[in-house]
């Protein structure tokens, strides 16, 4: 079975001007193009949307999602490489939360200490 943009964007959640985007750059290329110029998608084309959700939910840039599942040999390197910049990401977020909650701490004692 074949489904248009329009479907396969109300099946999947993303917006015709992003899977339009994802054609132009080669990452979700239609298995077909109509008479009539539609775009038209197959299971094979939906299965490799749902592998470029899923990494775009690890925030990997579309080039390094397209490099996987382009089968690039690199695949695990690409892999550690996002890891780490998770990690750091997530060490940022801890220490940013720290400095919130110490700050709102002190606006509370201070509130307390002027009642």
């Amino acid at each position: 079975m074949l489904y248009t943009v329009k479907e396969v964007s109300e099946l999947s959640g993303v917006t015709i001007k992003t899977l339009h985007h994802y054609h132009k750059i080669g990452l979700l290329v239609p298995s077909e193009i109509s008479e009539a110029g539609y775009r038209l998608y197959g299971t094979k084309e939906l299965e490799r949307l749902q592998q470029i959700l899923f990494y775009r939910e690890l925030d990997f840039p579309l080039q390094k999602i397209r490099e996987l599942l382009d089968g690039q040999p690199e695949r695990e390197l690409i892999l550690q490489e996002q890891e780490q910049l998770l990690l750091a990401r997530q060490k940022r977020v801890e220490k940013i939360m720290g400095t919130l909650l110490a700050i709102a701490a002190e606006a509370y004692a201070a509130s307390e200490k002027g009642a």
